[in-house]
């Protein structure tokens, strides 16, 4: 408790205040030492004030720490810091094991790429290894491997003499109708048709071609004016005998020709009358014929019948397997020559057609005979006949 001037002992008389100047006196010298004592008692009390007793601890040394702009502090940063500092630390990472967490992403991602690129690389290896190794035709190697021993036998004579022959037997593999591969080995004029089909257009052109009635144009599947059309799951080149056959004798009979192969393999189709043995069913010279203006009859096939039909019109005749191609097909028989031979014109063989045959000939490998007549005609006659009585 700090000492005070009212504690001091009270005297009376002069006698002891000029004893109290000239000496102490023992109750003085007491009160002095209570001074001293509460001053060393205020020196060990902590100071009341907080700002001043850091100041006084050393823990201010005279800086506002309020004024963060006075030290260069920024407190946003700071709080960013600890943020990010607080989010590592739950993760259980500091900075060098997020350096090290993203080293190692970095080397699974160029794992995976390398896995990836040796992968790619490894089955374009195995590609062109098949493709080294792709088999060889054993009977030939000129000639396609997977060709029969029958076709590659056929092309082997052949190869030295014709270079679009040696380029077909190289490719035949890619001809889906065998059957194109053996026209251009049997028809030398179909050669150039079979070798251009690859790259083809399944399309028909312009006949181009006129024609006088009483005179029948011999034409081939092979053209390339309607040979390249779709037909009876191939191409007319090898199936389209029934319509080039009914084709012939339209023209011939009507001296028209709108109704080119074609045009009459579309009908065809149209009324499913294709047909995978010889390629036209025999209801399509009935129906069909019926609808272009020409009769159609059916006979017998013996000589004595194809002789009568020959009197009166042509007649398209069904040919049997190897008889004049190793398939079954239709012909156009056009008329009877003076020495009782009959002339065929056959639109799968160049040879059949190049000479003349007996009747009986072509009615014994004959397994169907059809008449064709312009109808037309018999009408108009019966007319004529009518309106003259």
């Amino acid at each position: 408790m700090p000492y005070s001037y009212n504690d001091r002992p009270r005297g009376s008389g002069s006698g002891q205040s000029r004893s109290s100047q000239g000496r102490p006196s023992g109750n003085r010298r007491q009160g002095t030492a209570h001074v001293r004592d509460a001053q060393r008692r205020e020196s060990r009390t902590p100071y009341r004030s907080n700002r001043n007793y850091r100041t006084i601890s050393g823990h201010d040394a005279g800086l506002n720490v309020h004024n963060n702009s006075r030290i260069g502090f920024d407190r946003s940063n700071f709080r960013g810091s600890r943020r990010r500092g607080g989010l590592l630390a739950r993760l259980g990472l500091n900075n060098r094991g997020l350096a090290v967490l993203l080293a190692g992403l970095v080397l699974l991602i160029l794992l995976i790429f390398g896995i990836s690129s040796c992968v790619t690389s490894c089955n374009s290896s195995d590609k062109q290894t098949k493709s080294a190794q792709k088999e060889v035709n054993s009977y030939d190697a000129r000639v396609a491997a997977g060709v029969s021993e029958s076709l590659t036998k056929q092309f082997t004579p052949v190869l030295d003499q014709n270079k679009k022959l040696s380029w077909i037997a190289a490719h035949a593999d890619e001809y889906k109708d065998a059957r194109l591969c053996e026209l251009a080995l049997r028809e030398d004029g179909a050669i150039d048709f079979v070798a251009g089909l690859p790259k083809a257009k399944s399309t028909a052109k312009k006949y181009g071609d006129g024609n006088e009635k009483g005179s029948y144009p011999l034409l081939y599947d092979w053209d390339t004016r309607w040979g390249y059309v779709k037909y009876a799951d191939s191409v007319m080149g090898v199936t389209g005998s029934g319509p080039t056959s009914l084709s012939m004798a339209y023209m011939g009979l009507t001296g028209k020709t709108d109704q080119t192969p074609n045009a009459l393999a579309e009908l065809s189709t149209e009324g499913k009358y294709t047909d995978e043995a010889s390629g036209t069913k025999k209801g399509f010279f009935t129906k069909v014929g019926s609808k272009v203006g020409l009769g159609v009859k059916e006979y017998a096939s013996s000589a004595d019948n194809l002789s009568i039909v020959l009197e009166g019109g042509v007649a398209i005749v069904q040919l049997n397997a190897n008889f004049t191609t190793p398939y079954a097909h239709w012909a156009l028989v056009v008329k009877t020559n003076d020495d009782g031979s009959v002339t065929m014109y056959d639109p799968d063989s160049t040879s059949a057609s190049g000479h003349t045959w007996a009747a009986g000939t072509i009615a014994k490998n004959s397994s169907t005979l059809l008449s064709v007549t312009a109808a037309s005609d018999d009408t108009a006659s019966a007319s004529d006949g009518s309106s003259s009585q």
